[in-house]
């Protein structure tokens, strides 16, 4: 067989293969964004989901009742997270801000998420329309990857968390939205404080080469400001009778474990004077550096950073008198 034949049959065999993987690449992708045909309804929380497909849920069902245990636990998760933060700890509520009228539930996609756990999105929307609901309302939206296990996980409690500091503030940094919304998660977990990799005792202000690498960080940023912030001003963690109600403490994942693990939390209230503080600060941000409106580019600048850390020493200062004062750098320095 001639030169010419063999590279005319190589290239049909890349033809042929570069249509299969075209074909498969779009068969995934339709599969990805196929409709979720089932839902279930706890309160204002709104699980949609699917029994086939590359987005089907765990199918374990061990009430019989026709919902799978998976997304009764993930619906549980974020139904006390709500709880135990908005109405018993007092934090900013999605529901009642001033960013998302009209919101009147929370929709959660369980789907494939190629690896990741979870993601919140701060743009309200229509909801999807289900029997239970109106034409009219309107949700925040979350996506829960469809493979994860609530009991082991606290990834829903993450993800509502995240809603919570949308509607506190426009201010949106890694360091700040992942490292505090990881020190939430210990709320509902056992143990009501992560490990600590910064004194407690300070310096606070945090040393000005400390500051530089905190703005680089992301979940990491828990055990180096948050945790530490939450253990100087928290000697017990307790959560007492008069602040959890008696639905939070008796509720059950499906194997009969509390979703409520334990009763203790370290920093809630000053997290939560933070999340209020913050919202004054995004303010005095929005007005120094001339934003117009809060694009996403705008949200997310490095130029916000020093806004965030003062709003952040100015609450921590308030509960230690201590605590240095920390000054925005000009920005025309």
């Amino acid at each position: 067989m001639t030169q010419s034949h063999n590279q005319t049959n190589y290239r049909l065999m890349m033809l042929a293969l570069l249509v299969v993987l075209f074909v498969s690449n779009s068969v995934a992708i339709a599969q990805k964004k196929a409709p979720l045909t089932e839902h279930y309804v706890l309160d204002r929380i709104r699980i949609l989901y699917s029994n086939e497909g590359i987005d089907a849920v765990t199918p374990d069902d061990a009430d019989k009742n026709g919902v799978p245990d998976q997304v009764e636990d993930i619906a549980k998760q974020l139904w006390a997270a709500h709880k135990l933060f908005c109405d018993a700890l007092k934090f900013p509520d999605p529901f009642e801000s001033e960013r998302y009228p009209g919101v009147t539930c929370i929709q959660v996609s369980l789907r494939e998420l190629g690896g990741g756990n979870g993601l919140a999105f701060e743009s309200a929307q229509r909801a999807v329309q289900i029997p239970e609901g109106k034409p009219s309302d309107r949700c925040l939206v979350m996506a829960i990857n469809c493979k994860l296990n609530p009991i082991k996980n606290g990834t829903p409690a993450h993800e509502m968390f995240h809603l919570i500091q949308y509607s506190a503030t426009y201010l949106k940094k890694a360091w700040y939205l992942e490292g505090q919304a990881r020190w939430s998660e210990h709320a509902l977990a056992k143990e009501g404080l992560g490990d600590i990799k910064y004194s407690p005792t300070g310096p606070w202000p945090q040393k000005r080469e400390h500051l530089a690498q905190l703005a680089g960080m992301s979940y990491d940023a828990e055990f180096v400001l948050w945790n530490p912030i939450a253990s100087r001003t928290d000697r017990d963690g307790l959560l007492t009778d008069e602040i959890l109600s008696q639905e939070i403490t008796a509720l059950r994942y499906s194997d009969g474990s509390r979703v409520l693990a334990d009763r203790s939390l370290y920093g809630a209230k000053i997290m939560r004077e933070i999340l209020i503080e913050l919202g004054k600060q995004d303010d005095v941000a929005f007005k120094d550096l001339g934003y117009e409106d809060w694009s996403e580019e705008n949200q997310t600048s490095e130029k916000n950073n020093p806004y965030i850390y003062k709003a952040i020493m100015d609450v921590l200062r308030r509960h230690d008198s201590s605590v240095g004062s920390y000054v925005v750098p000009d920005i025309s320095d």
